[in-house]
């Protein structure tokens, strides 16, 4: 992918509403009735303009920091500590849980859950907004970090190098990576996971601080993605730590974002990985703007259009 920084609207919040100086980290963007809606820490939802204009803002309890949102049954909902949080018709809504919500995915036609708590990995599935149909303890011994769905099935990985899969979003397949991969790959924590096209990624770090990525056609065999790229003197490995990875569909790519600004992009041509600087520190999530271009949120109340 041939990607330059043409339009970068950077909005660094201070104060809209009170008129004092507020550090915002926004740890998930998705677009909302036309708009999009930015989430994160503390807990606040932004919504903001396709061309990256901040128009409106709702604030969370204080203390709620909110880490994953979706769109479902119409509504807005996102992950928190302590809760399940709805926004719909101008209206918030709490449902308090036991743990931490830390992921959530719709997959065919229910709301799926993870909820790290004191007893484990709890998965409840939804049926309509509020309407909890099942709930199950995963055989996992990590945290779940994150989920995704493909057409056919949901993904889960946790921070044991743990990968859940499911054709339903009630039974559960546990793959072992780590004990599967011995001596092949080092021991893994996974950070994200996402759906493509034709396959499936996953992100993480392993032990001693690296970063891998491994793609699966299926989710059940694995395989490393170097995390390599040209540059002026040579080629080059990605430094900086992956901290979610998103699939690109109209440049068929997966885009990892990481620690010091940077856009990390993986096309299918395993020789053609690019690596992009932008002006900003974490990067933890993007959208997809109406003309197909970037919209990035990041530590440091970045929100930033970032053009193709």
């Amino acid at each position: 992918m041939r990607s330059k920084i043409s339009v970068v609207i950077a909005i660094l919040l201070s104060g809209l509403l009170s008129g004092q100086q507020i550090c915002f980290a926004y740890k998930s963007v998705i677009p909302y009735n036309g708009v999009f809606a930015a989430v994160g820490e503390p807990g606040r939802i932004d919504f903001y303009s396709p061309q990256g204009t901040l128009s409106s803002s709702v604030e969370l309890p204080s203390g709620m920091e909110v880490n994953d949102v979706c769109v479902y049954d119409g509504a807005l909902v996102g992950t928190a500590n302590g809760a399940i949080v709805t926004y719909s018709n101008s209206q918030l809504s709490f449902q308090p849980l036991q743990g931490e919500a830390s992921a959530l995915i719709p997959f065919r036609g229910k709301l799926l859950v993870a909820v790290n708590g004191s007893d484990g990995v709890r998965m409840l599935c939804y049926e309509g907004l509020g309407t909890l149909v099942d709930e199950l303890l995963l055989p996992v011994e990590g945290r779940m970090t994150a989920l995704t769905a493909s057409e056919n099935y949901c993904f889960g990985v946790t921070s044991e190098g743990e990968i859940l899969r499911s054709g339903d979003g009630i039974e559960w397949l546990l793959q072992e990576f780590n004990t599967d991969y011995e001596g092949y790959y080092p021991p893994m924590e996974f950070i994200d996971v996402e759906a493509g096209l034709d396959n499936v990624a996953i992100v993480g770090r392993t032990r001693n601080g690296g970063s891998a990525m491994f793609l699966s056609s299926y989710g059940i065999v694995w395989s490393p993605r170097e995390l390599s790229y040209s540059g002026t003197s040579g080629n080059y490995m990605l430094e900086e730590e992956p901290l979610s990875i998103i699939y690109d569909p109209l440049a068929d790519q997966y885009v990892l974002l990481c620690t010091s600004g940077v856009m990390f992009y993986v096309p299918a041509c395993s020789h053609c990985n690019k690596r992009e600087q932008i002006k900003a520190n974490e990067l933890y999530s993007l959208a997809f703007t109406p003309q197909g271009e970037f919209f990035v949120v990041g530590s440091d109340s970045f929100a930033a259009v970032i053009s193709r």
